[in-house]
């Protein structure tokens, strides 16, 4: 099967999905952000998957009945989707710094008003310089809340994980003891049929015995009865 259709059509859903949260979110917030990333970089994963893929129709023609034509279309879409992706990049890029820059001009509106309440003005540069911190502080801490969001997540992932190979041992225990049993079932029926057998090899040894014992009789006879005939 041709992987390259599949994965082609896969990317270009992305990028459409991608255009539409940069269309419909004139205001990035946290989620938007974080949703962005993240489909974002499985595009990216996405594209190097197709890149990969045709290498592989590019290495092997003839297995995915592809001419040369064919595998040219195929860069030309490679270099299509790139400069998608690289639009969306500046676009993702230029939203982001604006939003910075109104964060910064709201943050600079905020402190401005401060100082104009302030009643000693001699106090503005330290006003700013604890202001601009607590900004930084909590820049920092919307960060560290993300990371630890993404951390939960992955641990939750883990703990299913755990479950779920608990789950299985569990399975794979009961099915051990099992086989335990049924080879000590087996251990033990074979153990009296060897017993029995070599009760029959026995028996069947003291009646050969039995048998050349008396054979050896006859012939003495026989014998003992030629003599007094000759």
């Amino acid at each position: 099967m041709d992987p390259f259709s599949e994965v082609q059509r896969d990317c270009w859903q992305q990028v459409n999905s991608l255009d539409e949260v940069i269309r419909k979110n004139p205001v990035i917030t946290e989620d938007v952000k974080a949703d962005f990333e993240s489909s974002y970089q499985d595009l990216e994963e996405t594209f190097s998957d197709l890149k990969q893929a045709i290498a592989i129709s590019e290495q092997n023609p003839g297995r995915f009945s592809l001419t040369k034509d064919d595998i040219n279309e195929r860069k030309e879409v490679i270099r299509e989707l790139k400069k998608n992706i690289d639009r969306i990049d500046q676009e993702w890029s230029k939203k982001m710094n604006n939003r910075k820059e109104r964060e910064i001009t709201s943050m600079s509106n905020r402190i401005s008003q401060d100082f104009e309440n302030s009643d000693n003005p001699f106090d503005d540069r330290e006003a700013f310089d604890r202001h601009f911190n607590e900004y930084q502080e909590q820049e920092y801490i919307q960060s560290q809340d993300l990371q630890l969001d993404s951390i939960h997540a992955t641990m939750q992932n883990l703990n299913r994980q755990a479950m779920m190979m608990g789950s299985e041992l569990e399975d794979q225990g009961y099915m051990l003891d099992e086989l335990d049993s049924e080879m000590d079932t087996v251990g033990g029926k074979l153990s009296r049929g060897l017993k029995r057998v070599n009760y029959v090899i026995e028996k069947n040894r003291e009646t050969a015995s039995n048998w050349c014992i008396g054979i050896l009789i006859v012939v003495l006879c026989v014998l003992l009865v030629l003599l007094l005939i000759a």
